[in-house]
């Protein structure tokens, strides 16, 4: 299944992608959002990186290893599962030109085995908490901005 998430943001595109550029940045991104855990991550996200982290789903923690596969600051970056649940799980964030600053818009395709469900769990359980995540996350990110922790008046 394909999903699209996007909102503007009052920041440059520049500085908005420096701030997700460092990977420590999605903890602090998603520190409300009870569900996650960072587990470890090389520090950056240039190809061929990896992040681990846990999602809790019900009781079950579950482990995913994503690696990036794209970087082309200060257009887009993504990564993409190579170890957890899903047959595909693959992301894009893409930084756009706005008049008004930034248009972060993520872009999703994923996938489940026929065993946990196939289409059908993506459907009805992993599409509906993919919507509240990136609602929660780009909400958390216009605090960020809010707050000046990711800066508008910042250029570089």
């Amino acid at each position: 299944m394909k999903m699209q998430f996007e909102r503007v943001f009052a920041v440059p595109r520049t500085q908005l992608f420096a701030f997700h550029e460092n990977p420590d940045n999605l903890a602090l991104l998603l520190r409300g959002w009870t569900a996650f855990r960072m587990i470890a991550n090389d520090g950056h996200i240039r190809v061929g990186s990896i992040t681990r982290v846990e999602e809790r789903i019900g009781p079950v923690r579950v482990a995913m290893t994503f690696e990036h596969f794209v970087y082309e600051p200060p257009s887009r970056f993504g990564e993409r599962q190579i170890r957890g649940p899903f047959a595909m799980f693959e992301h894009i964030h893409e930084f756009l030109p706005a008049e008004s600053g930034t248009i972060l818009r993520d872009r999703i395709d994923v996938r489940l085995p026929w065993y946990l469900g196939g289409s059908l769990t993506v459907k009805l359980f992993v599409a509906p908490k993919l919507r509240r995540f990136f609602a929660f996350r780009h909400a958390e990110l216009q605090r960020l901005v809010r707050e000046r922790v990711v800066d508008p008046r910042k250029t570089s």
